[in-house]
């Protein structure tokens, strides 16, 4: 699930034709299909940076995260520096640099416990759900040494 979608993305972090030359490798002279083209990849670069931010984030809060400003705000930032990445002959602006490396520092400090992001406080993290504990029956059928005492 995207935290973000096009519409977000553009206006907000780029123009529609850095989108454009961002996203379309070979004009095709057709409108429309180069449209698709930029959605299409807009949407893929979305889907993963919204999944970095889960990455990082499910330690501490159930994912998919809630709607939030903050949590589409850094989503954009990782999207934009993505984009440009696929560039590889442009120079990634300092700004991009700079957003992209203070939404993973945030993260990072999420995940560290030394952040929060805006999302309830009661919601199990995913760590916590699969939880290597178990319950007390699950302990006793664990193949373990204690467990198999008398049978060697």
């Amino acid at each position: 699930m995207a935290y973000a979608v096009q519409s977000d993305l553009v206006p907000l972090r780029i123009t529609q034709q850095e989108a454009t030359q961002l996203t379309v490798d070979v004009p095709s002279g057709n409108a429309q299909t180069d449209a698709a083209v930029t959605a299409q990849i807009i949407t893929a670069a979305l889907e993963e940076a919204s999944g970095m931010v889960d990455s990082y984030c499910r330690q501490r809060y159930a994912t998919p995260l809630q709607q939030s400003d903050d949590v589409k705000g850094k989503t954009l930032d990782i999207a934009v520096f993505l984009l440009f990445s696929r560039r590889r002959q442009t120079k990634i602006s300092e700004t991009v640099s700079q957003r992209y490396n203070a939404a993973i520092q945030f993260l990072q400090a999420v995940s560290a416990g030394k952040a929060v992001l805006d999302q309830p406080a009661n919601a199990t993290p995913q760590s916590a759900l699969g939880s290597a504990q178990g319950s007390e029956r699950d302990q006793c059928l664990r193949f373990r040494d204690c467990n198999i005492q008398g049978f060697v």
